[in-house]
């Protein structure tokens, strides 16, 4: 027996006292309100012969301890509906804006609501209603097609953000992270070690100066009766050798760091920005502009620095704690243990403070990075600000998101600014009582002069790896988050994969054919239903519906930007999905209604789907664009440059480039989605000319509002809420007065009136 939902043993009780067979279940599926719209727990499943709807209420018992969960006691049976297969022609999902209903059909032409859920569940019931359908009409079942779409954290139960990536950011172990972060740099491993070395040495040296300027000098060469009274030579010469060795080494590790460092960034804004443009389009779908711009940025950023200086500043401020302890415990095991002990109670209280600090830290990169999204939407945007008069808006949009910012920095700053100067106090406090302690011990003869001034130096020196180890928590914090939004985009898995062993081909002749396709951008809301037709090769194919029908959804699916749902697209006869994505993208040509242009010349963006056009095939395709007359009118012809800080285009003149540039490529099949929306009616008559002259040889098909410009079509198909309505020739669909003379009537109708 399998389920969509998990079928409780108590409810499974209550249909076997009312004589359901429950070993002979086949699925179930869980509502939130039964189909009065009353809220009740209603399970809805079936047999080959019965539907069954069960209405409720779970009663739970106490948590349990060990399992940490309430434990499902009974069901108080509120309600039970029963429901023959064979009187059901048809069971369907009714949607609303945030509910939907399950719906059953019965052959007699009557239909009623059996449950009502939320919209988010539709997927789910659709599928459930599918199941009861094929088994209705004794049809067979893909279970493929029925596997439930949310995916969930086992140790959590909370929806994963990214479906492709199940990765739960609450559950996720930033020491796995690390270890991840730490092969990434398996490259730089010789480079890396070298830099350690250096440091260590550097620091090491730091840590023996002191014994060489304080202790050797006051004990062993002023004092009478030292090892080396009077050679105040030695002493000199020995502490500038330590010096310079200190400065030498440095040097060495400045310099290999100064060949490394650069390259660690480069490679990792390179494997962020690579893995982005390998995703499927449908990832950048929810996700804006400037939050990406900030993980190429910002996060790889954070990364390089927390790796290339923290990180190792870090180590080697470790083992300057521990070397610099050690010694203290050579010259005085009483006092260094006081100093020590003090230190890290003042140690435990500024992590303590670290952490906290931790998720206002954590609060302000969220806060500014939705600040940096409403700036480039504004920015991107700017033009519909300025037509709209919006400026006020987008300074109150950009104002709120930077105040929130504001206002989390302002937090962040004040708690350190009545915290540090207390600790600062504190241990400057420690360091005068080492020295009134270190003065009774020098006058009592327990430690000598030049002993407590290595002491009083080293408890100086002490000072800066406790505040290295303070606020690396909050720089570990800031480089894990960084980091697991990095490996968010390098662990996304494209929607849109190719085939292990792909289908090669030179040239397509163009047949496409589309077999019973459905497709949802977002579970449970289908925006293509089961649309079925051929478009022959060689053939013009126009798209006809109104705004909203889904007609651009068919040709994004047609050039395989996303996958169907259900169905299959064949061209010449080979599923899209085997054929190899270099052919595919080769052979198919789009001029979308949305144009943009690259930052370059004219000719560069014509030549944009063949870099090795030469500038004969650019004049070319420019001209059968209709574009030729005006490029050469522009200050230095196809050389000018157009996009950000360039010459700025109307929109039909972008959407000319935008059709040279399909022309270039010299596709197998041309796709016009609505490519002369935005010209006038002799500039669309002209390109209308040259795509006739395109025909021979190619397969077209073409999405336009304009009804006059598909009239030549050799078939035209009309697409109303995602289904397929009519098909036919446009004298044919006239004669049928059916959805396309409609539209045709309707624009006639505005012409004449314009006309008028």
């Amino acid at each position: 027996m399998e389920f969509f939902d998990v079928l409780p043993r108590a409810a499974e009780e209550e249909l076997l006292k009312r004589g359901v067979m429950t070993d002979e279940l086949l699925y179930c599926v869980k509502a939130d309100l039964d189909g009065e719209g009353c809220f009740f727990d209603v399970y809805i499943t079936f047999t080959a012969e019965t539907i069954s709807v069960l209405s409720g209420y779970e009663i739970y018992g106490k948590i349990s301890k060990r399992e940490k969960k309430q434990k499902l006691e009974s069901f108080e049976v509120h309600g039970y509906e029963e429901y023959s297969i064979s009187d059901v022609e048809k069971m369907y999902v009714d949607r609303y804006i945030n509910t939907a209903r399950l719906m059953i059909l019965d052959k007699n032409g009557r239909d009623f609501p059996i449950a009502r859920f939320s919209s988010g569940f539709s997927d789910k019931f659709e599928k459930f209603s599918k199941r009861v359908n094929c088994t209705a009409h004794g049809e067979p079942i893909d279970d493929s097609l029925l596997k439930a779409t949310e995916l969930r954290c086992p140790k959590c139960g909370e929806l994963y953000p990214d479906p492709n990536r199940p990765v739960c950011p609450r559950c996720t172990d930033r020491h796995s992270v690390f270890i991840r972060l730490m092969k990434m740099f398996g490259e730089f491993k010789k480079e890396t070690v070298m830099i350690m070395v250096t440091l260590l040495l550097s620091n090491l040296l730091a840590v023996v100066a002191p014994v060489f300027s304080t202790k050797m000098l006051y004990d062993d060469v002023l004092a009478a009766g030292g090892r080396y009274y009077g050679k105040v030579l030695l002493v000199v010469i020995a502490v500038a050798m330590v010096n310079v060795a200190g400065l030498i080494i440095r040097a060495i590790s400045g310099f290999i760091s100064a060949r490394v460092i650069p390259g660690v960034n480069q490679r990792l804004r390179m494997k962020i920005y690579t893995a982005m443009e390998g995703l499927s389009l449908q990832y950048f779908t929810n996700k804006q502009t400037g939050s990406l711009m900030s993980r190429v940025d910002r996060d790889s950023n954070n990364i390089y620095w927390f790796f290339t200086d923290q990180f190792l500043y870090f180590i080697i401020c470790m083992v300057k704690l521990v070397g610099i302890a050690a010694v203290m415990m050579i010259i005085s095991p009483m006092l260094s243990i006081g100093i020590l002990i003090v230190l890290a109670v003042l140690e435990i209280v500024q992590t303590g403070f670290s952490k906290s600090q931790r998720k206002l830290y954590r609060k302000y990169d969220i806060a500014t990075r939705s600040a940096n999204s409403v700036l480039s939407d504004a920015m991107n945007g700017r033009r519909v600000v300025k037509a709209f008069s919006r400026e006020d808006t987008e300074n109150k949009r950009f104002r709120t998101r930077n105040t929130e910012a504001y206002t989390i920095n302002r937090r962040i700053n004040g708690r350190i600014a009545n915290t540090i100067p207390f600790l600062n106090a504190f241990q400057s406090l420690v360091t005068h009582i080492t020295i009134y302690l270190g003065d009774v011990m020098v006058i009592t003869g327990g430690i000598m002069f030049g002993e407590l001034s290595a002491l009083i130096n080293y408890t100086a020196m002490i000072g800066e790896p406790i505040s290295v180890l303070s606020w690396m928590g909050n720089r570990w914090a800031s480089c894990m988050d960084a980091a697991s939004r990095m490996f968010e985009i390098l662990d996304a898995k494209p929607t849109v994969k190719e085939a292990p062993e792909p289908v090669h081909r030179e040239h397509f002749k163009g047949d496409i054919e589309l077999r019973n396709v459905s497709f949802e951008y977002e579970a449970g809301r289908p925006i293509i239903r089961n649309v079925s037709f051929r478009v022959q090769a060689g053939h013009m194919f126009g798209i006809v519906g109104k705004t909203g029908a889904g007609k651009s959804t068919i040709i994004n699916l047609i050039a395989r930007l996303y996958d169907v749902t259900e169905g299959e697209i064949l061209i010449d006869g080979v599923p899209i999905k085997d054929i190899a994505f270099a052919d595919l993208r080769r052979s198919i040509g789009i001029v979308s209604q949305e144009t943009f242009m690259f930052i370059g010349s004219v000719a560069d963006n014509i030549r944009y789907a063949n870099p090795n056009a030469t500038m004969e095939e650019v004049i070319e395709a420019a001209k059968s664009a209709n574009a030729h007359d005006f490029i050469t009118k522009l200050p230095e012809g196809y050389d000018t440059k157009i996009g950000e800080g360039g010459i700025t285009l109307s929109g039909g003149e972008k959407q000319r480039i935008s059709i040279a540039r399909a022309i270039i490529q010299k596709p197998d099949i041309l796709i016009l989605d609505e490519a002369t929306a935005a010209m006038d009616t002799r500039t669309e008559r002209r390109i209308q000319a040259a795509i006739d002259k395109l025909k021979e040889g190619r397969t077209i098909i073409s999405i336009a509002h304009r009804l006059s410009t598909l009239r030549d079509a050799d078939m035209l198909c009309v697409i109303e809420n995602g289904e397929l309505r009519e098909m036919g020739t446009h004298d044919e669909l006239i004669r049928r007065k059916g959805k396309y003379y409609e539209l045709y009537r309707l624009q006639a109708d505005a012409l004449k009136f314009i006309n008028d």
